[in-house]
């Protein structure tokens, strides 16, 4: 049951944590101050104020109350914790009901969100967009915010550019950069639908199943993806990091990296990542 955790460095971000498909899945982006589900178990949680939740199976978001608990035992409060709006009444009956067998108050904060939300973050804002799973399920979108100087004042002088921006004139412009998409659980309709999610610099992407012992259409009943249908997408990747997560324990990791050697596009093999011991 505890698969371990893992590490994977890719273009200024850090991905750490498990993703083991029907276990426990928790992704932590320590540069973006992000936590990505709430799986059991998953060491490094507590560090985190703000996490972003896919849907509410429990393994990725069982570990909630209990982390909630720790947090409040050590003074550290609630986490800030998004999700779909349909998932807040009934876990708020969970809190309400861990209460009252613990014999005291564990508040929470909970935030619901429908598809097109946005929150402010650090140096950008996380939006979500509708996956297709069996329960309401999103999927969310780092995009980093920054300022850069418009086009037609490249080159001008340091003194002129500072004179300018103190005389109120706007000399940047805010560039957004879809930098970080985590998929949560979901078909391979998302990846279709979502122009966005292609465009990530890193996306984060599901596929459960990697051989035949479960065919595509067993695979897509319980709302997942199978490898054969990302080895038919994954050249429409536009970004830089295509990372496979939520591997079912029927399969090794050695096993999905030799597919991804063995059966990937070559034009975009470099860019597929195995995540998960």
């Amino acid at each position: 049951m505890d698969q371990g955790d893992d590490e994977l460095a890719l273009h200024g971000l850090t991905l750490r944590g498990v993703a083991c498909g029907g276990i426990r899945t928790s992704l932590m982006v320590p540069e973006l101050g992000l936590m990505f589900d709430v799986g059991p178990r998953t060491s490094g949680q507590m560090r985190y104020d703000t996490i972003l939740v896919s849907h509410g199976h429990q393994d990725h978001l069982g570990g909630l109350p209990y982390l909630v608990s720790q947090r409040h035992m050590v003074g550290a409060g609630s986490p800030q914790v998004h999700m779909p709006v349909e998932v807040i009444d009934p876990l708020r009956r969970i809190f309400e009901g861990w209460a009252e067998i613990e014999g005291f108050p564990c508040e929470v904060d909970l935030h619901g969100h429908a598809p097109g939300d946005s929150i402010p973050l650090r140096k950008g804002a996380a939006r979500c967009v509708r996956s297709v799973h069996r329960v309401p399920s999103l999927a969310w979108i780092y995009e980093r915010h920054t300022e850069r100087l418009l086009p037609h004042l490249q080159g001008r002088p340091g003194p002129q550019l500072g004179a300018m921006r103190k005389a109120g004139e706007t000399i940047t412009e805010t560039h957004v950069q879809p930098l970080l998409c985590v998929t949560g659980d979901t078909q391979s309709e998302l990846f279709d639908r979502e122009p966005l999610v292609r465009r990530c610099t890193v996306l984060v992407h599901e596929v459960t199943s990697w051989d035949d012992r479960r065919s595509v259409d067993q695979v897509r009943q319980w709302g997942h993806t199978h490898v054969d249908e990302m080895i038919e997408r994954a050249e429409r990747f536009e970004g830089e990091a295509l990372v496979l997560v939520h591997r079912s324990p029927r399969h090794t990791r050695s096993e999905a990296e030799r597919i991804v050697r063995e059966r990937f596009p070559a034009s975009v093999r470099d860019k597929v990542h195995v995540f998960g011991t």
